[in-house]
This record gives C-alpha cells, structure tokens and sequence, in this order.
C-alpha cells in the first residue's frame, strides 16, 4: 500500500477566484509529518501543476499555495484519476461559480449577500455584484453564513450553511439558478413628462416574511430616466421612486409569476394606489 501511495500522481489547475489561471505559484503537499511533501512545484502558463503525495497520505491531502508571497491552504482530493481544480482565495473569501439554463442567455449581473448566523438569528452582511458567472465573494469574518445568491432575472437562491474559520481556503462553491422571477421597467418622469435621471427606485413587498437582499430590490435610473428591477417573486409589492426634490410616489403593484411589468413612475404628484 505504500508502494501505490507513493507512485500516485495529483494532476491539477491552479484558479484565483475570478476563474483565472496563477502561474509561477509555488505549490507542495504538506504531510503530517513534515507539513511539506518531498517536493515543490511551479504551476505553469495554464496554471497546471503535477505533484507527488508522500506515502502513507490518504483520500485527501492538503494543498499549500505560494503565490507573490502570499500563503494558501485548501483540501484537495489525491485519490481520484480527474485532474483537480485548486482554487485559491484568502480566507475572508469564497470563491463562487453561478449556473443558469443553458437555453437562456448568460445574465450580465450577479449578485450575492452574505448573512451571518448568530444566537439572535441572521444578521445581514456585506453585499456586492459582478459581471460574470465566476466571482469571488471578500470581506467575511470567520463565522457561519447563509450566502443569498442571484443572477439576472432569476429568482435568489440561499445556501447554507457556509462556514469560514479563518486559516483556508474554501473550496469553490457551485449555486444554480433555475427558477425566472418577475421584473418590473419603465421610466421615472416629472409632472411635465421631463425624464429624471440618478432617480432612486425601490420596491418593498407586502408580505413581510419575504426578505429579499436591498441589491435586488432597489435600482437608480439612468440618464434617460430608464429603470428595471428583476428576479422578484410573485406578490403585492410597494413601488417607491425619490429624486431627492420632488414629492415621492408610492405605486402599488401585484407581479404575476414570471410576468414583465411596464411601469412608468411620475415623481411630484404624490402618492397613489
């Protein structure tokens, strides 16, 4: 058994957690005995990096990643004949990978919140965007959370419990979305049919046990006064547009599921129903 633990061979690629290849990190497999194996290696242009575990190393070893003087550890499978894929973040982070229908088109925002659990329940954490289906979410204390994850106009999914104590990196987290929500568009204008543009919208549900993360459900206009908020699910909500000078407005509003609402918001008329 020795003999075969000592001849197996780890193939892997080294990512960061936006997806890309690290090239030239220094990586090595620590062993209980030495927290190194027998040797070291340099990832490559593709970030790839071949290893050999130290015998008497089982299913999984623990991978040590050196790269521009920074240190990595993250579990890793040593037993499998797949080449692995070794994600490096630090450990404040968590590296994401989205997945929607491969027959809709590929959402130009995603989105995430982390929700940190404590004796008192979920408390909100920090919050941010990006642009493509891999991304790394920054900024978590060590702790347990539940991730709200969100893509386009699909409906939010959570994921939990995500632990993070601190010293590793986790390995790389896969959310799918499937089901498409509700969206609501349109433009913000004045009581003279002038557009507002940097308009803040809002939208809040009636239904108070629905909580949805405030990047989902606020947007500001744009030059042309045009704002859309997606991914919602069906109900009642509340629509709410401020400019800072003219009077808000309060629209009321039931989304159907996967329905697309035109709504156009007149700011300095008051409220209406």
């Amino acid at each position: 058994m020795g003999q075969e633990t000592a001849e197996r061979t780890v193939v892997g690629i080294l990512e960061d957690g936006d997806g890309r290849p690290v090239v030239g990190a220094t990586v090595c497999l620590e062993s209980g005995a030495s927290d190194r194996s027998e040797e070291e290696a340099r990832t490559g242009p593709d970030g790839s990096f071949r290893l050999r575990p130290a015998p008497g190393t089982g299913p999984t070893g623990m991978l040590a990643a050196v790269d521009r003087g920074r240190r990595y550890r993250l579990p890793i499978a040593v037993d499998g004949s797949e080449r692995v894929r070794a994600v490096i973040v630090p450990p404040d982070g968590i590296p994401l990978r989205v997945l929607t229908p491969g027959s809709a088109p590929v959402p130009r925002r995603f989105g995430w919140q982390a929700l940190r659990r404590t004796p008192d329940g979920l408390v909100e954490g920090p919050s941010g965007d990006a642009s493509s289906p891999r991304f790394s979410v920054r900024g978590l204390t060590p702790g347990t959370y539940a991730l709200v994850v969100w893509a386009g106009p699909f409906l939010p999914m959570v994921v939990e419990p995500v632990t993070l104590d601190g010293t590793l990196s986790l390995p790389l987290l896969t959310v799918e979305v499937t089901r498409r929500g509700a969206s609501m568009s349109g433009r913000v204008l004045d009581l003279r049919g002038a557009v507002r543009a940097n308009a803040s919208v809002h939208v809040k549900p009636e239904d108070a046990s629905l909580r949805l993360p405030e990047r989902r459900v606020s947007c500001r206009a744009d030059a042309g006064g045009r704002w859309r908020l997606e991914g919602l699910p069906p109900g009642r909500y509340v629509l709410v547009a401020e400019t800072g000078q003219d009077a808000p407005t309060e629209t009321t509003v039931r989304l159907l599921e996967r329905e697309e609402r035109a709504v156009d918001l007149v700011v300095g008329a008051g409220a209406t129903a």
